[in-house]
């Protein structure tokens, strides 16, 4: 079992009123669930979320929100509590095991160190395989003396229904285009055109969008505004019109291909730019100032005019399925390297 208290490096709780006063409300009333069930996009307070409700119920000074001031608030917030546990998906794995929600059991079986509420917090509960569900709905069935379970999920239908029917269900909703790109614009003094791309490019996702822009110093070991024009420039080279290409245009998809599958770790991010290119090109047609890509307007004004659109969904087809391979652990670069050279034989 990982023990691990650390906030994420974006609080947009701020933006989730309406959360927050159903929490603060529950806090007020002291009627503490057995569980509570926070779904909604990532990086939208969640995790947050569950570590102020539980300064809430620990707080030494107060009835309902955290003092912030007591020996618990301090703790919580310094990730030396005891009873504020963590469970979440072991690094090189793809669910969250059976093993480790029995482990959780024998932690949790006595009682609390110092807490008047223990926290169990299981990250990404929609990994749980269906052993593991099984195993913590007997614990929600019966849970122990004063512990409450916050499970965070992205995708609920990934939860048994017996466990949806014992958590209190909290929806968090994802923040606007605008709104992130004013926080990039206003708070990090991102460029206004660059914000805008990126907040577009991760829907609802402040943190990522951050990273994109180089505004996460820690994180900052890949120039990702670099990174995009590259790959842009790259997608828009290889769909040139036949009367543009020269005999390169397959060598420039099969060298797209080979660079990509170096960096599997960074597949994600450049499938996400990848998407959006095809976006831009559809878009175009009807729309051009409402592509995406704006540094790049010129480019798809051009070959949109020379694509059919037919063609623009058929490779749209090919890149979800494309994903679904990757996915599914077949060979990266083989995959690519179909991919691409779809798109090269215009």
């Amino acid at each position: 079992m990982v023990i691990d208290q650390t906030l994420s490096n974006f609080d947009q709780m701020q933006f989730q009123a309406e959360v927050l006063l159903e929490l603060d409300h529950i806090l007020m009333t002291k009627k503490i669930p057995n569980a509570l069930l926070l779904s909604g996009n990532l990086n939208t307070g969640r995790k947050e979320a569950a570590f102020w409700f539980a300064k809430g119920a620990n707080c030494q000074n107060s009835a309902g929100q955290a003092c912030g001031n007591c020996i618990s608030c301090r703790k919580i917030d310094a990730k030396t509590h005891p009873d504020m546990l963590t469970i979440e998906l072991v690094k090189g794995k793809k669910a969250i095991s059976i093993s480790q929600i029995r482990q959780l059991g024998t932690v949790i079986s006595s009682r609390p160190n110092e807490a008047y509420y223990r926290m169990v917090l299981i990250l990404d509960a929609h990994l749980m395989n269906v052993q593991a569900q099984n195993a913590l709905l007997k614990m929600l069935e019966e849970p122990p003396e004063k512990t409450f379970f916050v499970l965070i999920a992205n995708n609920v239908t990934l939860l048994l229904p017996t466990i949806i029917s014992r958590c209190r269900s909290i929806r968090f909703l994802p923040l606007t285009f605008q709104q992130i790109k004013n926080i990039l614009v206003d708070e990090y003094k991102a460029d206004p055109l660059l914000a805008g791309i990126a907040a577009k490019t991760w829907d609802a996702d402040v943190k990522k969008a951050k990273t994109w822009l180089n505004l996460n110093p820690q994180e900052h070991t890949i120039d990702w505004i670099a990174r995009r024009k590259w790959l842009i420039a790259s997608l828009l080279d290889i769909t040139l019109p036949q009367d543009k290409q020269d005999k390169t245009s397959i060598q420039k998809g099969l060298l797209l291909s080979s660079k990509l599958s170096l960096e599997p770790d960074l597949l994600e991010d450049m499938m996400a730019i990848i998407k959006t290119f095809l976006r831009d090109l559809a878009v175009s047609f009807h729309h051009p100032q409402k592509i995406v890509n704006l540094d790049f307007f010129d480019s798809f004004t051009d070959i949109s005019k020379t694509l059919s659109q037919k063609k623009i969904f058929k490779w749209m087809d090919s890149l979800f399925e494309t994903e679904r391979k990757l996915t599914s652990n077949c060979t990266i670069r083989l995959t690519l390297d179909s991919f691409f050279l779809q798109i090269a034989q215009t």
